[in-house]
């Protein structure tokens, strides 16, 4: 570690020597270009002045000319005078305040000059060293990798504890106790990780699946067999053998259906159309639809308010139309299912289907939502469903950015209330 910031220091100082170097070779380029403009302004302005005071006084410019400038006194007395070339004099022009005006612009121009470079001596290195700043960061990043590469070791020991990944090894994650690569190794566990989820999840679903499989699949096996024996003669057999294979058959269909819609929805190919949608409409389709296919169920449908939301039509109507069901199946004959709808203080729409139904308990609350689940009180009742139905209904209300609460009692009955985001009259992608 010493070393490293021995290395450190001296990588610095050897930074601050060649911004130091490059900075005085900026300042003499910068003085000799100062002179070079200064001596080039002085020659033009002088030419000029020549030649105009020649063009005025005599008509006529000639290098034959001979020129003087005359003191005998302070610069402002100074004379210029020119004579032709026999020594005749042509004219003569008071020079001195001119030369005096001259010298005092000089002057102000080199002293402007003058602290232009003194600020480049003082200024000049350390605003060179942030310049250069990103170039010793490259060049510190290359020498990291470079002696990282050169440590081949530790790649020897992370490609072999990757080549020999095991079951403990996945669960427990590689930790090769080295800091540089510290960040290697938590990338890797953290993809070993999701992919331990996900497999569990897969493994947990395909078992779940073909328990569920299982059952309708047998049932129908059992009434082909008797069909064979009996059905043929017998007019009863019949009729309960084809009757159940149809009732098993339609439950088979509905569970595939709904194995299809969660897989799609795990792989994010389930497209949502997503538009301003009135919430209170949609329970009041549900809450007319219920009263006509279902006549041995109370229904009370209570509008609190108007409620806009931004979602899907489709999906909402089902998720909806889940929790209806699952409210009639758990309902007896002549109870009262009720569909309430509003808006939170918060301005939160939501909508809640309230039930007189058995109830759950707090361990059945809590694991509603979970693919398969299905409580003991109705797990051999005939009105079980598939354990999917709320599955879905939760994705989609995720989906909506929604959320679910569960208030429930046993022998009381189940309320489910379901909240979403406030709508803010802006349409989302």
């Amino acid at each position: 570690m010493e070393e490293k910031k021995e290395e450190k220091k001296r990588d610095q100082r050897k930074v601050t020597s060649i911004a130091l170097r490059i900075n005085w070779i900026r300042v003499w380029d910068l003085v000799g270009n100062y002179l070079a403009m200064d001596i080039g302004i002085c020659l033009v302005i002088v030419g000029i002045l020549l030649y105009g005071l020649d063009v005025q006084m005599t008509g006529t410019f000639s290098l034959d000319y001979s020129r003087s400038l005359v003191h005998s006194g302070p610069l402002r007395d100074w004379v210029y005078q020119v004579c032709d070339a026999e020594g005749a004099l042509l004219y003569r022009w008071e020079a001195g305040p001119w030369l005096v005006w001259f010298r005092n612009g000089g002057v102000f121009v080199l002293i402007i000059q003058f602290l232009n470079v003194i600020s480049l001596i003082i200024n000049g290195t350390s605003q060179m060293r942030r310049q250069l700043k990103p170039l010793d960061e490259i060049a510190l990043k290359a020498q990291e990798l470079k002696e990282l590469v050169e440590d081949e070791n530790k790649y020897h020991n992370l490609e072999d504890a990757i080549a020999n990944l095991k079951g403990d090894v996945i669960e427990s994650g590689i930790h090769m106790n080295d800091r540089e690569l510290r960040g290697i190794e938590q990338a890797l566990n953290d993809l070993l990780d999701r992919i331990r989820k996900t497999y569990k999840q897969q493994d947990q679903f395909v078992s779940d699946a073909s328990h569920e499989l299982r059952t309708p699949i047998a049932v129908i096996q059992g009434y082909v067999n008797m069909l064979d024996r009996w059905g043929k003669e017998d007019e009863t057999v019949l009729a309960e053998s084809i009757e159940a294979i149809q009732h098993e058959a339609d439950h088979m269909q509905k569970l595939v259906e709904q194995l299809l819609f969660l897989a799609r929805g795990d792989a994010n190919r389930q497209n949502l159309d997503m538009k301003v949608q009135q919430l209170g409409e949609i329970l009041q389709e549900i809450y007319e639809e219920s009263r006509m296919i279902d006549e041995n169920h109370s229904y009370v449908l209570e509008k609190r308010q108007e409620v806009t939301l931004w979602g899907d039509y489709d999906m909402l109507k089902q998720s909806i139309r889940i929790l209806v069901d699952n409210a009639v199946k758990y309902t007896p004959e002549g109870g009262e299912i009720i569909l309430r709808v509003g808006c939170t203080p918060e301005g939160r729409p939501y909508y809640e289907i309230q039930d007189g139904g058995i109830g759950m308990s707090q361990q059945d609350a809590e694991r509603a939502f979970d693919r398969f689940y299905r409580a003991d009180t109705v797990r051999s009742s005939k009105s079980g469903g598939t354990g999917l139905g709320l599955s879905i209904a939760k994705w989609i209300t995720d989906k909506h950015g929604g959320s679910y609460r569960i208030l429930s009692a046993l022998e009381l009955g189940t309320r489910f209330h379901v909240e979403f985001p406030a709508y803010t009259g802006v349409e989302k992608a």
